[in-house]
């Protein structure tokens, strides 16, 4: 069960970021977005223009943007092989290129040269979310990037649409667990907001984040992190609020609504709060991410 509801939640956030946008108002970030012209397979109904996704020359409920998310989920699950499915439980690390193109090239560098392209992850392992490691310096560069890899996507047997998501990118910090801003706005780590303690700031510190992520692609947001600080020589103290577990759930609440808004729509980023099931208590502050310490220990006999 819980399988199937993390399943039908990465169709739902699929299905949400392959939406028609309405134009922003009130300053909201332009989400970057195929031109229509440009795709190779339009059908005009009833004054609408959809994306024949599945190139079948007729409009199914999952391509209909009218019909309710549920019904469109139905639709392209009855579509999709195993190996499909399969495909969208994973998400795999990967780099933008500086020029916006989409090919591995054999002077790559940095943890993304470590993975597979993600058009490669795409066409061979049905994979639909990717954590963007490494991004260029331009914006407008990463924005193009973005398009073209849904336009890659688009042209696939389903033409599902990728989710691009990313660790938190809006700090100073540069090391294993970081992110490197770029052009992004940058402020003080989450220990700092929690410091001041104000959960409007906090809540407008993650709206800047939302927008800006949504100008340039990003649709899932790596983030934030509740686990506590009690163990003062695990690394990742530094994503965290600190060791107060009520001051961290009033920050974090609003964190979530500075992405998400009051529910998730097309102007939202998807937070995924982490890690489960809780960091901070590391035996001897060693990290699970590691091979040599992959599990997670708690005190008093849990």
């Amino acid at each position: 069960m819980r399988l199937l509801s993390t399943f039908t939640l990465s169709l739902v956030v699929l299905l949400i970021s392959n939406c028609r946008q309405a134009a922003p108002t009130g300053g909201e970030a332009q989400i970057p977005a195929i031109a229509l012209e440009k795709t190779q397979c339009k059908l005009e109904i009833d004054g609408w223009v959809f994306r024949d996704l599945n190139h079948n020359g007729k409009l199914d409920i999952y391509e209909d943007i009218r019909q309710p998310i549920d019904a469109r989920v139905e639709d392209l699950l009855a579509q999709m092989t195993l190996e499909e499915k399969a495909g969208l439980m994973f998400i795999d690390g990967t780099a933008a290129n500086e020029d916006a193109t989409l090919e591995k090239k054999p002077d790559d560098k940095g943890p993304g040269a470590r993975r597979p392209a993600a058009i490669e992850n795409i066409s061979e392992r049905k994979l639909s979310h990717f954590n963007l490691w490494q991004i260029p310096e331009s914006p407008v560069i990463m924005a193009t990037w973005y398009n073209n890899l849904q336009a890659y996507a688009e042209a696939t047997r389903l033409g599902i649409p990728v989710t691009i998501a990313s660790d938190p990118r809006h700090h100073f910090s540069e090391n294993i667990f970081s992110m490197q801003a770029n052009r992004f706005s940058q402020f003080c780590e989450t220990p700092g907001l929690a410091a001041i303690g104000d959960t409007a700031l906090v809540e407008q510190f993650a709206d800047i984040v939302r927008r800006e992520y949504l100008a340039v692609g990003f649709r899932e947001a790596l983030h934030p992190q509740v686990d506590l600080a009690t163990e003062p020589r695990w690394p990742r103290i530094s994503g965290t609020f600190g060791e107060d577990a009520q001051l961290s759930a009033r920050l974090v609440r609003a964190y979530i609504k500075g992405l998400q808004g009051p529910a998730l729509s097309s102007n939202s980023v998807a937070a995924m709060t982490k890690h489960f099931p809780g960091g901070g208590p590391q035996k001897e502050g060693l990290d699970p991410h590691f091979e040599f310490q992959q599990g997670q220990i708690y005190p008093g006999n849990n």
